[in-house]
């Protein structure tokens, strides 16, 4: 695994690359992920109990000739651990994994690749020539991989969803965090744990609040550029307590926040495959979310959650106000959730589709 991100990092890519790495070593693969340094990481350590993790140097990161130095290092990774194909996360290493002399596989992850080709020009000719000497591309939503043959890839490719840890986030009450956030049984707690960046159609929910029925309370699981205006836009409509800011919030802990929530929120303009999105609805809890991206893929309308049009806050309001006073359809609709996490989206289920499409490009077969 050659990535862009990896965990002590918050963050989608972050999270797949670790829980895939664990779920095909679980399958018998032997693998190795090669990250970027992050403070507090050692260079070489067992993140996971199931897969080593190399942090390549942090001089190499901002390396004038990155793609070449990272390619070198690679191979000399290589040459200890000959490993027999590269799977790429993220854009970035992506030059230098084609390098290698190996088989690589991409999984096209971000909705900056979508920016890219909506703006067409260069930089998508360059990523066109790019992409196109890939084995195998993985895209998490039917768009990614729309995108990818839009900018010009025309070889073997696949929708795999993101996938969620079912035993990790399971349904379960946790009354302590509720306490700690000062929020009572009679409210209802919506969280939202997103980047606070545009993409995420943060400030739609912001602006949606103050629709909501008085005991709705938000709780924001993540921090990033907006939180300013978040706050200007709460204060300004009078609802600056009705909602909670955490922070980032590390991935451990969010069972716990889930377990805490009514009902969560994907507000997204933007969105790949949202590993939020599962994390919640593994934990048993109703999604309300846009018809962006990826998301009409993880909720079934009207049984394990709600789809809405995307920024749109009086739709969002009514939709929060159509559970506030109906405890047993959040349940009801949770339950159902819970069962679409463990059906379609557990780690096991999408490492295997992963297996195969490594061994279909070892052996120079396609899937499509």
């Amino acid at each position: 695994m050659l990535t862009s991100e990896y965990p002590p990092r918050i963050g989608g890519i972050a999270t797949h690359v670790a829980e895939l790495s664990s779920a095909l070593r679980a399958s018998g693969v032997d693998v190795r992920v090669i990250a970027p340094p992050f403070p507090g990481a050692p260079a070489y350590d067992l993140a996971r109990p199931d897969h080593a993790v190399v942090r390549y140097a942090p001089w190499l990161r901002t390396h004038f000739f990155y793609n070449y130095a990272l390619k070198r290092w690679c191979q000399a990774q290589r040459r200890q651990f000959p490993f027999d194909l590269i799977h790429v996360h993220g854009l970035r290493p992506l030059t230098s994994a084609l390098a290698v002399g190996v088989p690589v596989v991409f999984t096209n992850h971000t909705s900056g690749f979508l920016q890219t080709v909506a703006l067409g020009g260069r930089r998508l000719a360059k990523l066109g020539r790019l992409i196109r000497e890939v084995a195998h591309v993985i895209a998490p939503s039917e768009e990614l991989l729309s995108a990818a043959q839009a900018a010009g890839y025309g070889g073997p490719g696949m929708y795999i969803p993101n996938g969620v840890d079912i035993v990790r986030f399971s349904p379960g009450t946790d009354s302590r965090l509720r306490a700690e956030w000062q929020l009572e049984a009679k409210h209802l707690v919506v969280v939202i744990a997103r980047r606070l960046v545009p993409k995420n159609g943060v400030l739609i929910a912001a602006h949606a609040l103050d629709a909501c029925v008085p005991n709705v309370r938000f709780v924001f699981a993540g921090d990033g550029p907006e939180r300013t205006a978040l706050e200007a836009v709460l204060a300004a409509t009078g609802c600056r307590e009705r909602a909670v800011f955490l922070g980032s919030v590390q991935n451990s802990a969010m069972p716990e926040v889930y377990r805490a929530a009514d009902l969560c929120l994907l507000p997204s303009l933007m969105e790949a495959t949202s590993i939020a999105g599962l994390e919640a609805m593994a934990s048993g809890k109703v999604l309300i979310g846009t018809r962006v991206g990826g998301i009409p893929a993880l909720i079934e309308d009207s049984v394990t959650g709600i789809l809405i049009p995307p920024n749109d806050p009086p739709a969002l309001a009514s939709a929060i106000n159509a559970f506030a006073n109906n405890r047993d359809r959040l349940v009801r609709m949770g339950a159902a959730a819970r069962r679409r996490a463990e059906q379609r989206f557990a780690w096991p289920i999408i490492a295997a589709r992963t297996l195969t499409i490594y061994r279909d490009v070892l052996a120079g077969s396609v899937s499509t």
